[in-house]
């Protein structure tokens, strides 16, 4: 049985709480002491500048990390971002710099913790009564969507969740997290390149969608092409929550040298541009406390 980023309940019957936004669980979210961004500033020139990728690639495989094992072989894979939300106790040094003080790590479990909260709103908010149609792109084992439709409240017999992404590797955990939430009957998976979503769901309206977690490795031509795409499917006023991702801490140039692993940096601002050339107007824009996600909910126009 997988572990889940835990998941607050409530002992309301269910649809009592469709309407009731007081119900959806106050953020526990992280930040970054005074202290952690003192030796961060102090260590940045030394992984991103001065001592050789090399020398850091062998001691950090040295360690027993799980994530730091991961993150070699499948840099900023699922299995990395599980490992991240689970944050289990360190293993060793080296394990507690990449899961409890690296600000990529802190800032993921930020941003997973609101695309939660506002994908759960966005759910509550449907019409009492009416069929909701889910859509999760690059979704992985879908457990944002999955938690979001549980803290929601709704009537899952109400909810059809689609989770698209280029691979199905991630399927058979996805599946294990349905059946252990309840939601077997409506979280469907589906493998297919959501560029062209209306090849992969034909004939569905979504009402609300979640673009997170691929944004960061899309180009903006790419980013675009897809935010139509998702556009072209979805109800007049159906909701998007997305976002953007920033260098606040300085961290990128580590990541690129050690994992290879590059992220597209993006404001508030260009996220907001891309959006509404899309055909969508942001609603709301949070920023997670390190700076480095803004996080997006937009309206399809319409």
């Amino acid at each position: 049985m997988p572990t889940l980023t835990q998941i607050p309940r409530t002992n309301l019957r269910k649809d009592d709480r469709a309407h009731d936004n007081s119900i959806i669980p106050t953020l526990d979210v992280e930040t970054i002491s005074p202290s952690q961004r003192f030796v961060s500033a102090l260590m940045n020139p030394w992984k991103n500048r001065l001592l050789p990728a090399g020398v850091l690639r062998r001691l950090l495989k040295n360690s027993k990390s799980p994530l730091l094992a991961e993150s070699f072989q499948r840099p900023g894979g699922w299995r990395s971002m599980q490992i991240i939300y689970r944050n289990d106790p360190p293993v060793d040094w080296f394990d507690d710099q990449a899961l409890r003080t690296n600000p990529v790590s802190i800032a993921s479990r930020n941003r997973c913790r609101i695309v939660i909260q506002k994908l759960s709103r966005a759910i509550a908010e449907i019409e009492r009564g009416i069929p909701v149609n889910v859509v999760g792109i690059g979704s992985g084992p879908g457990v944002q969507i999955q938690s979001a439709i549980v803290n929601s409240g709704i009537d899952v017999d109400r909810v059809t969740a689609y989770l698209i992404d280029l691979d199905d590797d991630a399927r058979d955990f996805g599946e294990s997290v349905a059946e252990q939430l309840g939601l077997e009957g409506c979280v469907h998976f589906r493998t297919g390149d959501a560029r062209q979503i209306s090849n992969v769901l034909p004939d569905i309206q979504a009402h609300i969608a979640k673009l997170v977690g691929i944004v960061e490795y899309l180009n903006d031509e790419q980013l675009l092409t897809m935010l139509k795409a998702v556009a072209s499917i979805m109800v007049p006023n159906g909701v998007l929550v997305t976002h953007g991702m920033v260098d606040a801490l300085n961290t990128s140039r580590f990541l690129t040298r050690v994992f290879d692993l590059t992220h597209q940096h993006r404001s508030a601002e260009h996220m907001i541009g891309l959006l509404e050339s899309a055909g969508f107007r942001c609603t709301d824009c949070t920023v997670e406390p390190t700076g480095t996600y803004p996080i997006l909910t937009a309206k399809r126009n319409g």
